[in-house]
């Protein structure tokens, strides 16, 4: 079986999938399995070739895919109807938020199977908050605090050579679109209108919240686009906030680190919001090596392959009782995640979002290269917005009408 993944864990990405396949092997010793680590990027252009491959060229059987690909691979052809492979795959104890992403959109058949998922929070170490504040909790409660925070802690800690009070959470230190939507939702805007008729980024709460997101580079709170080498972290001291995805199961404890407490994501609005994002294990229809990849998804979704997985990838597992399992069993840190949840949202599951996704993704590049090179405007973000809506808009009344 040929198993195409994404770089997840970073530089752990090989040595945790080595370890996943072995375990699995050791359950299914005659299994043959390649794993293969592409980026979103490389993933997101291969999948389109998949339905027509070249000749000699490489064809998983089981694919990683972000949640809200479901629809567009079921469209295309590419997703195998998992529900036909086996009528009796279930997805009764998956989290509620995941389930909607693993079916046609219109049917009760599964063509994506929940595999992990994570959300968006607030870290912060205490020991460096306790100098310019004396109830983070409160003030790191809405985006206007957060700001007032870190102009405080820039002021604190500014003979620290290459501190940022905000850690940049994006594995490539530039703007990343998903960071974006808690902002935008908490503007009362989103991609979408409720029925997906229409499209919401060419209004000014849409561009409001992209822009609450992109005043942490401008106002210089948030590196972006410099070496990773030399970026700060808060686990080196050179950032004290850290907003992210990751749970930091692995990042954040052990002896010697500093304490690390977890909120939810300051708020633009009246409620907070929270990004959650779930990835799914898809097989190919093409695929030569579908029974072993049937397998893996059922192994895979087992309580305790899940919460093990989880805890290595510092995500969370897709299924209640692993879910629970794993928060309740951690730290009192990680069970602040049992409230984030209720206000979590997900991208929907329709053909065009990952295509809509890609279009803020060019957005936000070109802001980042502008903001470092100093010639970032707002009208300028706002034209592009604006163009980005008319294409979604183009699409909605092609795919979606």
């Amino acid at each position: 079986m040929i198993l195409w993944v994404m770089p997840d864990s970073g530089a752990r990405t090989k040595t945790d999938y080595q370890k996943l396949v072995e375990r699995f092997k050791k359950e299914h010793p005659s299994a043959q399995i390649t794993v293969q680590v592409l980026t979103r990027n490389q993933l997101w252009k291969k999948v389109f070739t998949l339905k027509h491959p070249a000749a000699g060229e490489v064809i998983p059987d089981l694919i990683q895919i972000p949640h809200y690909w479901t629809a567009l691979l079921t469209r295309s052809g590419v997703a195998e109807n998992l529900s036909k492979l086996d009528p009796g795959l279930s997805l009764s104890s998956a989290l509620a938020p995941l389930r909607a992403h693993c079916y046609k959109p219109g049917t009760k058949d599964l063509y994506s199977y929940p595999w992990w998922f994570d959300m968006s929070a607030l870290h912060y170490r205490v020991d460096h908050l306790k100098f310019v504040t004396k109830n983070p909790e409160e003030e790191l409660s809405t985006w206007e605090g957060l700001l007032d925070v870190c102009a405080r802690l820039q002021e604190y800690f500014k003979e620290v050579d290459g501190y940022y009070p905000m850690q940049n959470g994006d594995w490539r230190g530039s703007l990343s679109t998903r960071s974006t939507f808690m902002e935008v939702w908490g503007r009362g805007a989103d991609l979408f209108t409720p029925d997906l008729r229409d499209t919401l980024i060419h209004t000014p709460a849409f561009k409001q919240g992209v822009k609450d997101y992109i005043d942490l580079a401008l106002k210089q709170y948030m590196p972006i686009l410099r070496e990773r080498g030399s970026l700060g972290t808060m686990i080196s001291g050179k950032a004290s906030m850290l907003l992210s995805r990751k749970q930091g199961l692995a990042s954040f404890h052990g002896r010697g680190r500093s304490r690390v407490r977890t909120l939810p994501v300051p708020r633009t609005g009246q409620q907070p919001q929270a990004y959650l994002s779930g990835m799914n294990l898809m097989i190919n229809t093409a695929g030569k090596d579908k029974e072993t990849a049937l397998e893996f998804i059922k192994w895979s979704s087992r309580a305790d392959n899940q919460v093990k997985y989880a805890s290595a990838m510092e995500v969370f597992p897709a299924f209640e009782d692993s879910f629970e399992q794993l928060i309740f069993s951690s730290s009192q840190r990680l069970q602040t995640y049992a409230t984030i949840l209720a206000s979590a949202r997900a991208l929907p599951n329709i053909t065009i979002t990952g295509t809509v996704i890609e279009l803020l993704n060019k957005i936000l590049a070109v802001s980042a290269t502008q903001i470092v090179e100093g010639r970032f405007t707002q009208a300028s973000l706002d034209i592009e917005l604006d163009k980005a809506a008319k294409e979604t808009q183009y699409l909605l009344s092609l795919y979606e009408g």
